[in-house]
């Protein structure tokens, strides 16, 4: 065995400068890390390697160390490796270095390697010989019980032979009976065997979905490390695990991650999450229900087109959450009805068509500029009679006659407010006088002065 010590200090990899490995070597390599005060706190950690060819093995680092996969020395071309140290809340990687390959004088004949077993390899095993020796214990008392059940109708039916040997009709008239009386124990018995089968199939799956956890994990190191042949550092992560994270500050994600999909039930807060982060394009965010403030959560955001939330039942606080997101072409969420602070929530947003939200008004205690720059906006709805203040839509000269009627209805009666909307949009959604003049008794009716800019 051949061992080499490497240092780890914060986000840096120091010593693999002086490692030179031999290609195709008979020799186990080691690698030895050295990690300081900021990688202490993980549970676990694992070393991250990629060869020439783009290929990824990650491995558990154990005790401080392992051992480099064969599969990376098979020719004498350089690889990369970087750390990450991980635990429920949290992760850390420290970025890639170069480590040297070079030629080996060995004859073909003297090298023997078998597969290296990754770190996700044997957790997706460790899933499966579970999941099927669970499987395997309950079929076993099962064909015990049923060999049981067996016995026992085979005694009832010799009895009945022997009680009725000259009276055939009566025995097999016995036998029909006890055969009935059972029918639906076996059926049952049936019915679990499925079950099973279901539950070692949702098994399998469960462990084929670490395929995806690497997939996404080997995005993120193409992320920091540039392709061979020099194209994006854009990555995404559509698919990401993160139920049991509850602390999210602006700096969880780069600027070159253009898809995510999170979990955030843990969750309270997500202000500032994902300001200015140039690169994003989409996002589907589940489990939203428990936060109670979003400000600036989307703040600059240039790119951004895409936006899926759940329920914001709980939220008081959206300010400026989508403040010149001018890429932003639809936003879809849920329950909004305690949101007092709607400021600047859309402002800016230039390219927005779609809002797919029913926006509650029954708490909002400030709409300022809430639409400013939305020339796009064309489908918008707002909850029933829940407005009681001055709201200004009068820069959206795109909206659409059911959006304009929404808006109307959702004036609480005897306010004694502004509505104000494009007349341009007004006259184009309603062309006739006799069309404008009911509109226009309605508002009126309710105590709401129009006007038309």
């Amino acid at each position: 065995m051949v061992s080499y010590d490497l240092r780890v200090e914060k986000q840096q990899i120091f010593g693999a400068e002086k490692i030179a490995i031999a290609a195709d070597s008979n020799k186990t390599v080691e690698l030895r890390f050295y990690f300081d005060v900021n990688w202490r706190i993980f549970d676990a950690k694992a070393a991250i390697f990629r060869t020439a060819e783009n290929k990824y093995y990650i491995i558990e680092i154990r005790s401080s160390s392992v051992t480099v996969p064969w599969e990376v020395l098979t020719v004498d071309r350089d690889f990369e490796l970087s750390v990450i140290g991980y635990d429920e809340s949290t992760a850390l990687t420290a970025g890639k270095v170069t480590v040297k390959v070079v030629s080996s004088l060995l004859p073909e004949d003297c090298k023997t390697f078998s597969p290296t077993e990754t770190l996700f390899d044997r957790i997706r095993q460790d899933g499966v010989d579970e999941a099927y020796k669970k499987y395997r214990d309950e079929i076993e008392s099962l064909k015990r019980s049923y060999d049981e059940k067996i016995l026992s109708l085979g005694s009832q039916i010799n009895e009945a032979n022997e009680n009725t040997k000259n009276v055939e009709r009566a025995k097999n008239e016995e036998i029909a009976e006890i055969q009935r009386e059972n029918e639906s124990t076996v059926s049952g018995l049936n019915s679990r065997i499925s079950e099973l089968n279901g539950e070692l199939d949702e098994a399998k799956i469960k462990a084929e979905k670490w395929d995806l956890v690497d997939a996404a994990m080997s995005d993120k190191i193409r992320s920091n490390n540039p392709l061979w042949n020099g194209g994006s550092k854009e990555y995404r992560l559509p698919f990401f695990n993160t139920k049991n994270t509850k602390v999210w500050t602006s700096t969880s994600f780069d600027n070159y991650v253009s898809e995510l999909g999170l979990d955030l039930t843990q969750a309270t807060t997500a202000d500032q999450l994902f300001m200015s982060k140039e690169g994003l394009k989409k996002i589907k965010l589940a489990g939203t229900g428990n936060l109670t403030s979003t400000v600036f959560m989307f703040y600059e955001c240039p790119s951004l087109r895409d936006v899926e939330l759940g329920s914001l039942e709980k939220c008081t606080n959206v300010k400026q959450m989508f403040f010149s997101a001018s890429s932003l072409e639809k936003v879809k969420f849920g329950a909004n009805g305690k949101i007092r602070d709607f400021n600047g929530m859309f402002s800016g947003c230039v390219a927005l068509r779609e809002i797919d939200a029913t926006l509650d008004f029954s708490a909002a205690e400030d709409v300022t500029d809430m639409f400013l720059g939305c020339g796009s906006l064309e489908k918008v709805s707002f909850e029933p009679d829940s407005i009681a203040l001055d709201i200004d839509l009068g820069v959206c000269k795109s909206l659409s006659r059911e959006s304009m009627q929404s808006l109307f209805n959702g004036l609480r009666n005897r306010s004694s407010c502004n509505v104000t909307v494009s007349k341009y949009a007004y006259d184009n959604n309603f062309p006739t006088a006799d069309e404008r003049d009911n509109v226009e008794s309605d508002i009126n009716e309710k105590g709401w002065e129009l006007t038309l800019v």
